[in-house]
């Protein structure tokens, strides 16, 4: 996997995260509250100027209750 390739699959990535937390109405203060980090960290996750650690990923995963591996599904499916 390139570079671009691995950009692509990260925008599709960091799109999922927004929508599962849109669609469980969490806002982006309070999932940055809940896993202890500054709301721009969760911002410039959404909007791919951050790449996240695994672990503050899988606080993300386990914040919203969804699996990583159902992140990755959802991802896959996406088109951009």
């Amino acid at each position: 996997m390139n570079k671009r390739e691995a950009d692509i699959e990260y925008a599709k990535i960091a799109r999922t995260l927004k929508e599962v937390r849109e669609a469980k109405n969490i806002s982006r203060y309070k999932l940055a509250k809940g896993i202890g980090m500054s709301k721009s960290t969760i911002i410039y996750i959404e909007e791919c100027k951050q790449v996240p650690k695994v672990s503050t990923l899988l606080m993300i995963c386990d914040f919203l209750q969804i699996k990583p591996e159902d992140i990755f599904k959802k991802a896959r499916k996406q088109k951009l």
